[in-house]
């Protein structure tokens, strides 16, 4: 026991000697190789944010909004919210490099984990490397944002218009890149990705019906990225998914009919990100799909087991984005998610729709104020609608 912890000291002594701390930098070399020629880079990132909303109407799911929930006898139920739970952890890794090959990867965690509003618990977010090849190939597993996401809206509103208008979040996945240079900065970036698909229980069989299905979902991304008016890079991108949920047949949550029935669950999606002038851009997506409830659409409905159907839907979003000084950035959006009608039941929802602007501003390097007002409207099938006008603020230490 004493020779092990003496061995254990001698070799974390070797590598304290090999450490070189930079701010948050961390940069490990062999012993005796100095940090000229580091075999790993750590270095950490995040932020600390407070969020505080004020809703006319109660929304799901308070701290962040998806759709706003119905009346209770004619009446609004206003709420306040204050939430640190965005704050957030990250860890960016490079190296080693060797043979032509580049290695990277990143840790990243938030605190929406569940638990109460005052402990919440740590979340993963992101877990990924990287393996990027001389010529042009890069491989990527691990956990990250959807393949088929190209563009992500500006929004304090840590939704990120799920449910109203954006779809997508992130999975575990494995996934294979393709840069393609076509002429001077223009080229066309080709991904495709085996990713597991994340369903519900649908049929209280007491597993996932994605896992049930068997096997994993394609997702695929075709950018062309080319300037246009100015000299940075405009984006114009086809993506989208593909998988199967399996839901089993039970009885008081036992199965007596595995693999009962299928149902795909598919998108396509097309985005823009367009820059108009060196502080001025244009984004969006519009999309079409069936059974999106974990990809945040279909306003968080994916199978109508009444109906033994997917649920069909189209949504996108819109949005202006202004830098207008160094500090000062003002933005304005809508965002729509509509299900298909015939697929729903009565008290669904059947439309979810959202206009908000939000401004940011740099108190110092480090530290922005941000306030944002949205307006939601619900649908509901064959119900009377619920708004709701939300006022958010927040305050963000950046690290």
């Amino acid at each position: 026991m004493r020779r092990t912890g003496m061995l254990i000291g001698i070799a974390a002594a070797g590598l304290a000697a090999a450490i070189s701390v930079a701010g948050v930098e961390i940069k490990i070399s062999a012993p005796g190789t100095g940090s000229a020629a580091p075999l790993l880079t750590l270095k950490a990132y995040g932020y600390v944010k407070l969020d505080a909303a004020y809703d006319s109407q109660k929304t799901s799911a308070g701290d962040l909004m998806f759709y706003v929930l119905p009346k209770v006898n004619g009446e609004s139920d206003n709420e306040f919210n204050m939430t640190a739970r965005e704050t957030r952890l990250g860890l960016e890794l490079a190296g080693p490099d060797m043979e032509g090959l580049k290695t990277t990867g990143k840790i990243e965690t938030d605190f929406y984990g569940g638990n109460t509003a005052n402990s919440p618990n740590l979340r993963l977010r992101l877990a990924y490397l990287d393996l990027a090849m001389p010529w042009g190939t890069s491989v990527r597993a691990g956990q990250d944002w959807e393949t088929f996401i190209t563009v992500i809206p500006r929004i304090v509103n840590f939704s990120y218009l799920a449910d109203s208008g954006a779809l997508g979040l992130r999975r575990p996945q494995f996934r294979v890149t393709q840069e393609i240079p076509i002429y001077n900065k223009t080229k066309l970036v080709a991904k495709i990705a085996a990713a597991r698909t994340i369903g519900e229980d649908i049929d209280g069989g007491m597993q996932d019906d994605g896992a049930d299905s068997g096997y994993p979902s394609l997702q695929y991304n075709l950018c062309l990225e080319t300037p246009l008016l100015i000299s940075r890079p405009a984006k114009f991108s086809v993506s989208g998914h593909w998988g199967n949920e399996t839901v089993d047949q039970t009885v008081s949550n036992q199965v007596v009919n595995s693999d009962a029935n299928d149902y795909n669950t598919w998108s396509v999606i097309g985005s823009i990100i367009l820059p108009v002038h060196a502080k001025v851009a244009l984004e969006g997506t519009i999309w079409q799909g069936e059974n999106l409830d974990t990809y945040y659409g279909g306003i968080g409905q994916g199978i109508n087991k009444t109906l033994q159907k997917g649920i069909g839907a189209k949504g996108g979003y819109i949005q202006l984005i202004t830098d207008l000084t160094e500090k000062l950035n003002w933005n304005l959006a809508y965002g729509v998610d509509d299900p298909d009608n015939q697929d729903l039941n009565a008290g669904n929802r059947s439309k979810n729709q959202m206009v908000f602007t939000s401004v940011y501003y740099k108190i110092t390097s480090a530290v922005t104020a941000a306030i944002e007002y949205s307006y939601m409207t619900t649908s509901y099938k064959d119900q009377a609608n619920a708004a709701n006008n939300r006022v958010q603020g927040a305050m963000i230490y950046k690290f």
